[in-house]
């Protein structure tokens, strides 16, 4: 099972595959009030993997096609592209038909939007880098840690009303498109000699009409 893991984005809310398709099932089911382990256990469910185990050349057991983690980040069950609509289906019908979609895109290697976000969202970091460093050098002063930690923690408040830290891996490709341009702002506002506050401000009303943009565009 691939590691590396896209998080999509369903009615607002953060979706977990991986690079091979594999749904985090404990995550969504548990925003449905369920439980992978009750539609493992159903009949047909058990029944559906018999058939799927007489189908393949290698004569896989049922625990094949869903795998448990434990520990981590990523911990809970995840299902086999195989498994994942006839679970979705389980949980909403809506539900199904959007992830049937998102397995299709995933094994045909369309899912390109969200990896190019993520090298985005690194080329908008390494500008608020080098704007920081930059603006330290022509004051004289040697660039520290922090002053890259909190300038990244600035960008998340503006989003998130929160100064603290994001695993931008567990970011959508909408919401790294946000702190991408948040970023590219911030390197701008830096470079034109804007005090911290000054910045925060302008960073603010910035981020609002980005947000306000990408609910209209869902919306539409």
């Amino acid at each position: 099972m691939s590691a590396r893991i896209v998080p999509l984005d369903y009615e607002g809310q953060a979706v977990r595959f991986n690079g091979d398709g594999w749904l985090h099932a404990t995550e969504i089911a548990d925003r449905f009030g369920k439980r992978p382990n009750d539609w493992l256990s159903l009949p047909s469910t058990i029944e559906y993997l018999e058939a799927l185990n007489r189908r393949t050349v290698t004569g896989s057991s049922g625990n094949a096609w869903s795998m448990t983690k434990r520990g981590g980040k990523n911990q809970g069950t995840w299902l086999h592209p195989k498994l994942a609509v006839a679970f979705a289906r389980w949980l909403s019908v809506d539900f199904a038909v959007w992830c049937d979609e998102q397995v299709d895109a995933l094994l045909r290697g369309d899912m390109k939007s969200w990896a190019s976000a993520r090298r985005e969202a690194a080329i908008g970091h390494k500008a608020v880098c080098d704007a920081i460093a930059l603006n330290c050098e022509a004051h004289g002063k040697t660039p520290q840690k922090h002053h890259f930690i909190n300038e990244s923690r600035l960008i998340n408040q503006v989003i998130t009303g929160s100064f603290a830290g994001r695993d931008r891996d567990q970011l959508n490709a909408a919401e790294l498109e946000i702190v991408t341009l948040a970023e590219l702002r911030d390197s701008g506002l830096i470079c034109a000699g804007m005090t911290y506050a000054e910045r925060k401000a302008n960073l603010l009303a910035y981020v609002r009409k980005l947000q306000d943009k990408h609910q209209r565009r869902i919306a539409a």
